[in-house]
């Protein structure tokens, strides 16, 4: 009989420590330590630059080409005659409903299958005098299907965005000029209404050396690497489609080399100054070119741009698309660094009426075993009429394997 005693006791510890166990929360799921790699993207900007492959570090003329070389901002246009300019540029790329799963952006060897995908640019220039303040904003947005039946509701889309927030000089006769600024990698995932943030920013260093006189320009862009980490809103759980999200988004460093090249009559006025700018010089008794040198003497009918790319490598990084796979063990990507070349060539085949475009560059892959993909570019510029400005009507294409993008525009005759 002394046992029931015991017996209840027992029953009754076990019960209190079940109901305690109970009491216990789960604990908080803890993000995946792998970083989302936030490719530079496909070849964007205006129709000029994509036409001539992208080199256009070397370069750096215009609102559209700062995106390639914040140098871009302090240059000023060859005809400004005014003490300040205002610039704005946007490019945008829709992906077609029919090629949208048969495109591969990624350069990953697989149709993109995303029932979702565009991406734009705008860009914003300032000028006054030798300085420029601008700011750029390239997005691309892309949805992936998260359940087999891939219903619109259901779709995780992602957003990344790269920007830059700069500044610029010209120094001596608009020879050398120095940009720096913010540059700044961002994601957003999103499924409903809800919404998963990451973000970083790092410190951006742009040359170009563009001497008075001589054919030839120099042009360095640096892009830092950025790693963006979750920034977590009250409340939220670390938690996108029932599966821990990753920790952070990491952008690769980039390196861009360029030059450029005028060849034919008057090749050595590629670098002449504005009109605004020769006044200016001659105001202050620095310059000893006569202010009457004329705008419509001979430049060189043919212009040629090289650059190269060295792209970092990052490590714990895998695809965007990772988010909708969810994958036991994701693919890493971005291990090892790439060289991406380009060589560009524009030439005036009927001098103040059609310029001529052709560009050719090689795509590394930051997917392990994918082979680079070679792109051809090409594209024309026609003069329309002059009324207020010198408008003008350009197109431009870019052709590879698993890719093919064509552009118009409608601009200023510069």
């Amino acid at each position: 009989m002394r046992r029931m005693p015991l017996l209840g006791c027992l029953a009754v510890l076990a019960t209190a420590l079940a109901a305690e166990a109970q009491d216990v929360p789960a604990p908080e799921p803890e993000p995946r330590p792998e970083r989302l790699y936030l490719n530079p993207g496909v070849l964007m900007g205006s129709t000029r630059m994509v036409a001539m492959g992208g080199a256009f570090a070397g370069i750096a003329e215009g609102t559209a080409g700062f995106a390639g070389n914040l140098a871009a901002l302090a240059h000023r246009a060859p005809g400004l005659e005014r003490d300040w300019d205002v610039g704005v540029t946007f490019s945008l790329l829709d992906v077609p409903l029919s090629n949208r799963r048969r495109q591969d952006l990624d350069n990953d060897g697989l149709a993109d299958l995303a029932p979702r995908s565009r991406q734009y640019l705008l860009g914003l220039l300032l000028q006054y005098k030798q300085f420029g303040v601008g700011t750029f904003l390239r997005t691309r947005s892309v949805s992936y299907c998260a359940t087999p039946e891939c219903r619109s509701q259901d779709y995780i889309q992602v957003s990344v965005t790269h920007s830059a927030l700069a500044g610029a000089v010209a120094f001596g006769q608009d020879d050398f000029i120095v940009s720096m600024g913010l540059y700044a990698g961002q994601a957003t995932l999103s499924q409903g209404a809800e919404e998963w943030r990451y973000g970083g920013t790092g410190l951006s260093l742009d040359l170009l050396f563009r001497p008075h006189g001589r054919p030839y320009r120099i042009g360095i862009a640096v892009r830092p690497e950025v790693v963006g980490t979750w920034q977590r809103a009250d409340g939220q759980l670390p938690v996108l489609g029932g599966r821990p999200i990753y920790s952070g988004v990491v952008s690769p460093a980039v390196l861009s080399v360029g030059v450029s090249r005028r060849f034919g009559e008057g090749a050595e006025r590629y670098n002449r100054l504005s009109p605004a700018a020769r006044r200016q010089f001659l105001e202050n008794g620095e310059l000893n070119v006569p202010p009457e040198e004329l705008q419509d003497m001979p430049t060189g009918t043919l212009l040629v741009s090289g650059q190269v790319d060295f792209i970092s490598s990052v490590e714990r990084a895998v695809a965007l698309r990772s988010v909708a796979s969810f994958d036991e063990q994701p693919e890493n990507v971005g291990s090892a660094m790439l060289l991406q070349p380009r060589v560009g060539a524009e030439h005036d085949s009927w001098p103040g009426r059609v310029r001529t475009r052709l560009g050719l560059f090689v795509e590394p892959s930051p997917f392990e075993g994918q082979a680079p993909r070679p792109h051809l570019t090409g594209g024309f510029e026609l003069f329309l009429f002059r009324y207020w400005q010198d408008w003008s009507f350009s197109t431009s294409f870019d052709l590879a394997r698993r890719y093919t993008n064509v552009g118009f525009s409608l601009g200023f005759w510069r």
